[in-house]
């Protein structure tokens, strides 16, 4: 079966796409590892399926919540993707920090890269952080919920959490890269500016995007205007300064070879820009659908990878 795009003819099959996209990167004359860069695609690892939270924005679509990843086979693993052109690696979940050896993996896959992060919840990293900070961490990304900041702050304003403030003295220092994830409720934009101004006069990086209340608020009525306004207020007023930056997290509509490809296209909110190894063996080259998921074949590794990296990078027409 195949489907039909403006003049292009899209085979529907997944080795038909493959070579889809092999032809269009050498058309463009690049090759994989230039494509990987240019589209600053990173390798994601699951080293742990588990988790002791259950976030309502969490990017966990489609992953098990048990099992975990030998040392050994992530090594495998993050071997063959710096093969296949990859130089920015990512630990995740679940939640990494659950596991006690989470500065082995470290330790480890800066054996291969120089851009090793780990992205957590953050409530093991008063256990964790300076195992983390020995084995050579170079950045952290950690996703923050809201009822932590109000629990640290007051009627009207929101404060850093007790656990989280020596990551934020660290991250001062210039060890590592500190970036929070931060989901902004609809009817939080006050409280939200104060914070940010908190944080990045402290030298970090924050990620913010919109969540919707539970309850009255419907999904086309989320001030996302006001929050842009909000972001480059912000920006503005730290220019200059030795301060952190404050991002929004922007949405990549789905489109490009694979994505027209999907059976699972209408419902899609969002294309993916990271390739995931899930802690079940599992390639995952999109975060929304099951349709592209591929076991990782330790027997052809490097195949396996290179396959799962043009999967996920995918190609706008």
């Amino acid at each position: 079966m195949s489907v039909m795009l403006g003049q292009l003819h899209i085979p529907g099959r997944r080795e038909d796409v493959l070579g889809q996209i092999r032809n269009r990167l050498h058309e463009q004359g690049q090759t994989l590892p230039d494509a990987i860069r240019e589209r600053e695609l990173y390798f994601r690892v699951s080293v742990v399926g588990t988790c002791n939270l259950s976030c309502t924005f969490c990017h966990n679509e489609g992953a098990p919540t048990s099992g975990k990843l030998t040392l050994d086979t992530a090594r495998d693993a993050i071997a063959a993707a710096t093969r296949a052109g990859f130089t920015r690696v990512q630990l995740t979940g679940g939640e990494p920090l659950l596991r006690a050896d989470i500065p082995e993996f470290v330790r480890m896959a800066r054996e291969y890269v120089d851009d090793v992060g780990v992205t957590t919840n953050g409530t093991y990293l008063p256990q964790r952080l300076e195992g983390l900070l020995d084995a050579g961490l170079s950045r952290m990304h950690v996703s923050l919920q809201t009822e932590p900041l109000e629990e640290a702050g007051s009627a009207d304003r929101w404060g850093i959490p007790p656990w989280l403030m020596p990551t934020v003295d660290r991250a001062a220092s210039g060890l590592f890269t500190l970036r929070l994830n931060l989901p902004v409720p609809a009817d939080a934009l006050d409280r939200t500016e104060d914070f940010l101004y908190l944080l990045t006069r402290r030298g970090v990086d924050i990620k913010v995007f919109s969540v919707l209340p539970e309850g009255e608020v419907r999904e086309d009525s989320y001030p996302l205007t006001e929050l842009e306004a909000l972001v480059a207020r912000v920006n503005s007023e730290n220019e200059g300064r030795s301060a952190g930056e404050v991002l929004l997290r922007g949405f990549r509509p789905p489109s490009g070879i694979r994505c027209a490809t999907c059976s699972d296209l209408a419902r899609c909110k969002e294309q993916s820009h990271s390739l995931r190894l899930g802690a079940d063996l599992v390639l995952r080259p999109c975060l929304a659908t099951r349709q592209w998921d591929a076991p990782l074949d330790l027997e052809n590794i490097d195949t396996a990878l290179t396959e799962a990296a043009l999967l996920a990078l995918d190609y706008q027409w």
